[in-house]
């Protein structure tokens, strides 16, 4: 089979545009961390917790979830979490966004966005700001890649 010069670079663009697309998909970005510290209410009231979270990024949105779940004697342990859908991870910060989809925290019984952003590495430092009025800092491993 003789193929002239237009079908040949046209094979070899289509072959080169699938092989990059396959790269593409398999090179994401992510960030995952727990980290402990302290959780401000409206109110004036704090309590310590621990934060736990995971986003995968690839182009874009963001696909991740989250916890914060107070320390306390009993069994029955206190959290709000939800879902993480938007924001930005590099390799040495990242702010991500996102909802709650369960609140217990506080008291507060409403759920709303929610706001994670902080530093990569050991012993990063981590803001959360909930719309429903509470926010958290704290430090801990966070890995990021």
């Amino acid at each position: 089979m003789n193929l002239d010069g237009k079908v040949k670079f046209n094979i070899l663009l289509l072959f080169m545009v699938v092989m990059f697309s396959a790269a593409t998909v398999a090179h994401g970005t992510e960030t995952s961390g727990n980290a402990a510290g302290t959780i401000s209410c409206p109110g004036g009231k704090s309590e310590n917790g621990e934060l736990s979270f995971s986003a995968f990024m690839h182009d874009s949105p963001i696909f991740g979830s989250w916890e914060v779940v107070l320390d306390s004697s009993s069994d029955d342990k206190v959290s709000n979490g939800g879902f993480l859908d938007s924001g930005k991870i590099d390799k040495k910060n990242y702010d991500l966004e996102g909802k709650e989809t369960t609140a217990k925290i506080c008291d507060l019984d409403n759920k709303g966005n929610v706001s994670i952003h902080g530093d990569c590495g050991k012993n990063g430092k981590i803001q959360v700001r909930a719309e429903s009025g509470w926010k958290g800092t704290f430090e801990g491993n966070i890995d990021c890649g």
